[in-house]
């Protein structure tokens, strides 16, 4: 079928390329003059064929190479062939996780995460920076930190190049464009198309520029996809448009190897979407309509994006769609779902000091992308970090200031979904008496400098040390909670599992007579992740995402998406529920997003999506 929609498309070319009008290559350069010569004002990249990241564009078989070469010296990343491309070419993915399938605390099985890159044939800064993200991975593996916890505790899915055929053409022309004055099916006219600046797959196209007929063809990979595939009038019917969307939903063989990618990890458990474009500098997201999930996607957009030079968000309100990648994630999965466009902002080269042609914000100068990559590798970390899950106590110990364990407590995990608490309880604290309170939690809580001092991940600023307090009641059935001063109080650099996943500080319980004979009395612990994300605070209930966070409950035991303190270690236990109430709130959110119901405002913002989205 394939083979015979190219057959019909290439002599559909040469049926209309009598109405095609005068066609011309035009070529970029540095300080050219001529008509036919776009100048950009700094030298014109040209794909570089090295393996080692470079102040550059690598090309495609060098990209491959260095990915292939991962795969094989790293045990804990491994390739996956999606599918091919319409030229034949392996649509390939890189997962990168421990075997197991399981979370390192096997209480869970492994969330999936999944980012693409290189959609379109133009954007070669997509491909470089999520390469990048593949190799910042590679380096870090075994180093006890961020990345050795993504790899214990998840399933990263990274596909660097998917329009693999598209790709592989602009780097054959890296200075040379067609340009069509047809406009029928392509208003503006003029625009550069095919050769450096093919936006499209190679459905219906050849390798040559000189070969005009065929030049506009192709399919937009990110108008191809439901639910609003053929649905906006920023996606288009006439297979000339820049944003053809094909014959039919998931018509290209690259869309159906991204769809496929999702089953790479384990089944219901995809977490996360990225699709990494140029340019604008800013988070298209895709609001689906339930709530929750809704408010995380935003939010974690903002944490993701406070990680870089600044990147801001926009998302489509429900039931808006142009048929990208994002929108397809976003609905069937109910997950947070964008599409990441990296620099320039949307003035184009000319903040690099560029002349400002047209189109030139496809074009990032070689000397800005390393600045780029590992910027972007940076913050992608951290919003893995924060959409793997919920952040929750292992375990605590409290020692007498002579050293010696009075109360251990800590989570074990009983199959998956459920861990179950383990004490020693019942445990009384003497007033005024000094203990040592060691804290273990399930992942790498803080971050150092290259001194090794405790510091920010970029763009947040959480406390540094836990908050803890005594709460509980006392002998006369009197509600208290104290809190509680700590000194000599730091983060373990080596950890329990994984470096600053440990905590401990000096307490002196307070001279109340409340904590003579208490009927229950728990150690509070509040604290924030990497992320800014607050504790889990019943670690019975593992979290798990389905819409919105599941068993990841609030101060009052409510699954609101935000955490808060945990007061699960009981040293005197009274048999009584954690929770007073733990009912769900009532403003879950539910449904496909069809957007029944809108608030009138939402029409301000369905104008909005639109224009979003009009830069080609």
């Amino acid at each position: 079928m394939a083979a015979l929609t190219r057959t019909i498309t290439g002599l559909a070319a040469l049926l209309l390329a009598a109405g095609a009008g005068q066609a011309r290559q035009l070529e970029y350069t540095e300080s050219g003059t001529a008509s036919d010569q776009y100048a950009l004002g700094y030298p014109v990249p040209q794909p570089v064929n090295s393996v080692a990241a470079v102040d550059g564009f690598r090309t495609y078989q060098a990209l491959d190479t260095r990915l292939q070469a991962i795969a094989l010296g790293n045990a804990q990343v491994t390739t996956q062939v999606l599918g091919q491309t319409g030229e034949g070419r392996d649509i390939v993915a890189y997962v990168l996780s421990d075997p197991d399938g399981l979370t390192r605390r096997a209480d869970a099985r492994e969330p999936a995460l999944l980012i693409n890159g290189g959609i379109h044939a133009r954007e070669w800064a997509s491909p470089e920076v999520v390469a990048g993200l593949i190799e910042r991975m590679d380096a870090e593996t075994g180093q006890g930190g961020l990345v050795d916890f993504l790899l214990e505790n998840t399933q990263l899915i990274v596909i660097p190049v998917m329009n693999v055929d598209g790709f592989v053409h602009t780097q054959r022309t890296p200075a040379r464009v067609l340009e069509s004055t047809f406009t029928q099916e392509d208003p503006p006219n003029r625009w550069p198309r095919d050769g450096r600046m093919r936006r499209k797959n190679k459905n219906g196209v050849d390798d040559s520029l000189a070969t005009e007929a065929d030049g506009l063809f192709g399919v937009d990979l990110n108008r191809n996809n439901n639910p609003f595939w053929a649905r906006s009038s920023r996606s288009s019917g006439a297979t000339r448009s820049i944003v053809y969307h094909g014959t039919s939903a998931a018509s290209e063989p690259e869309t159906q190897a991204l769809q496929a990618a999702a089953a790479l990890g384990p089944e219901n458990q995809l977490h996360f979407y990225m699709d990494v474009h140029s340019f604008s500098r800013v988070f298209f997201g895709v609001d689906t309509g339930q709530a929750r999930r809704d408010a995380v996607t935003r939010r974690l957009a903002g944490v993701i994006g406070a990680a870089t030079s600044g990147y801001g968000y926009d998302p489509a309100p429900p039931g808006v769609g142009i048929g990208s990648t994002d929108e397809y994630f976003a609905y069937t999965y109910q997950i947070p779902s964008y599409t990441l466009e990296i620099e320039p902002s949307p003035s184009g080269a000319v903040q690099y000091g560029g002349n400002g042609v047209t189109h030139d914000g496809f074009i990032l100068p070689d000397s800005q992308i390393a600045r780029v990559r590992d910027e972007l590798a940076q913050a992608l970390l951290l919003g893995l970090y924060a959409q793997s899950m919920p952040p929750s106590v292992v375990s605590v110990t409290v020692q007498e200031a002579g050293g010696s364990a009075v109360f251990t407590g800590s989570w074990a995990a009983q199959g998956t979904g459920q861990r179950q608490r383990q004490t020693n309880g019942p445990v009384a604290l003497s007033p005024g008496a000094a203990y040592t309170v060691h804290i273990q939690f399930d992942r790498p809580m803080r971050l150092r400098d290259g001194s090794g001092a405790i510091t920010q991940y970029r763009g947040r600023n959480v406390p540094i040390h836990p908050a803890l307090r005594l709460a509980g009641r006392a002998a006369d059935g009197s509600a208290f909670d104290l809190a509680l001063a700590t000194s000599n109080a730091a983060w373990e650099a080596t950890g329990a599992s994984y470096g600053d996943d440990s905590w401990t500080g000096e307490i002196t319980v307070p001279q109340d007579n409340r904590l003579t004979a208490p009927s229950l009395l728990a150690l509070a612990i509040d604290t924030q992740d990497l992320s800014g994300a607050r504790l889990d605070s019943n670690p019975a209930t593992v979290a798990d995402w389905s819409g919105a966070w599941a068993g990841y409950e609030d101060n009052a035991g409510q699954l609101r998406d935000v955490g808060g303190r945990d007061q699960s270690m009981r040293l005197i236990d009274d048999g009584s529920p954690l929770f007073a109430s733990a009912a769900p709130p009532a403003s879950g959110g539910g449904g496909g997003g069809s957007g029944a119901g809108w608030p009138a405002g939402l029409a301000v913002l369905l104008l909005l999506s639109l224009l979003r989205r009009a830069r080609p």
